[in-house]
C-alpha cells in the first residue's frame, strides 16, 4: 500500500470514529434526558391535583338535585404534605399553561445539592427546579430567586430560552406558581443575559428607590418588550438557567409575584 493510500485510510477511519463518537454522545445525551423526563412525567402522574378553588359541602336539607353550598375554601394546588414525605424539601410548585415547565420547586441548605439531585435525591445532571437557600420557603422575600438548569430538549427551564423572540413572550407573558399556602402568578415584564458572577440578583434592597432602579435597568437591558408595570411595594421571582452566550452567562426571566 502507497504511502497516499495509508493516509487516507488513517484519515478516513478516523473520521468514521468521530462520527460514531459524535452519535453515541447524542444518544448518551438524549438517554439522560429521557430519564429525567420519566422521572417528572411519574410525579406529575402520581399527583393528585386541585379540580377546582372550591369544594361542595352538603348543608342541612340538601339532596342530590342541591348537594350544598360552595364554600369558597381554598385548596393547595398539589397534597403538599404527602409529597414532602417522599420529596422531603418541595416547597412550591412551578408551572407553565403549553410548556413543558411542570415541576416541583425544592429548596436545601445550599444550592448546590438540587443543582444535580432530582427531588428524590437520586443525583442526575438534570437536577432540580428549586429555590436559592437564602429565600424564606413561603415566597415572601422581596426578591426571590428560582434555578433550574437549560436543556436542549426544552425540560426543566429550557424553555427560558424562548423569551429571546417577542412573540413567544407575547403568547407567554405569565407562569403560575403554587405554594402549600397561596396560588400566584409571576407575570413577567424582563428578560437578560447576565454574568453569574457579576451580574447576580440582589436578594435585598436598601430603599424603595434602589428596587425601582433595579426594576428600570431590566427594563432597560430586556430582551422583549413590556408593559407590565412594577411598584415600590411589589415582590419579583428571577428564574434563572444557563446560556452559552459566553463563559458564566446565564438567562434569567423576572416577573412580577401576584397573588392569583
Amino acid at each position: 500500500m502507497s504511502k497516499q493510500k495509508l493516509v487516507l485510510r488513517i484519515i478516513l477511519i478516523v473520521c468514521v470514529l468521530s462520527v460514531a463518537a459524535f452519535a453515541a454522545l447524542i444518544v448518551r445525551e438524549l438517554y439522560i434526558d429521557r430519564q429525567s423526563r420519566s422521572f417528572y412525567s411519574n410525579i406529575a402522574a402520581d399527583v393528585q391535583v386541585r379540580d377546582s378553588e372550591t369544594e361542595h359541602v352538603a348543608t342541612e336539607g340538601s339532596s342530590p338535585d342541591t348537594p350544598g353550598e360552595v364554600t369558597g375554601e381554598w385548596k393547595p394546588y398539589v397534597d403538599f404534605d404527602a409529597l414532602n414525605q417522599i420529596y422531603p424539601g418541595i416547597v412550591g410548585w412551578i408551572k407553565q399553561d403549553d410548556s413543558m415547565i411542570d415541576y416541583p420547586v425544592m429548596q436545601y441548605r445550599d444550592n448546590d445539592y438540587f443543582l444535580y439531585r432530582l427531588p428524590d435525591g437520586t443525583l442526575h445532571r438534570s437536577g432540580s427546579i428549586f429555590l436559592d437557600y437564602r429565600n424564606e420557603s413561603d415566597f415572601s422575600d422581596k426578591s426571590i430567586l428560582i434555578f433550574g438548569h437549560e436543556s436542549r430538549t426544552g425540560d426543566m427551564f429550557g424553555t427560558l430560552k424562548s423569551y429571546r423572540n417577542q412573540e413567544f413572550f407575547d403568547e407567554n407573558p405569565m407562569m403560575h406558581l403554587y405554594t402549600p399556602e397561596k396560588d400566584y402568578l409571576i407575570v413577567i415584564f424582563a428578560g437578560h443575559v447576565a454574568d453569574s458572577v457579576r451580574d447576580h440578583p440582589p436578594l435585598e434592597f436598601q430603599e424603595d428607590k434602589d428596587f425601582l432602579d433595579y426594576i428600570e435597568h431590566l427594563k432597560r437591558i430586556s430582551v422583549f418588550n413590556s408593559d407590565v408595570e412594577v411598584d415600590a411595594a411589589d415582590r419579583i421571582v428571577s428564574l434563572i438557567t444557563c446560556t452559552y452566550d459566553f463563559d458564566d452567562a446565564r438567562f434569567i426571566i423576572v416577573g412580577v409575584l401576584v397573588e392569583a
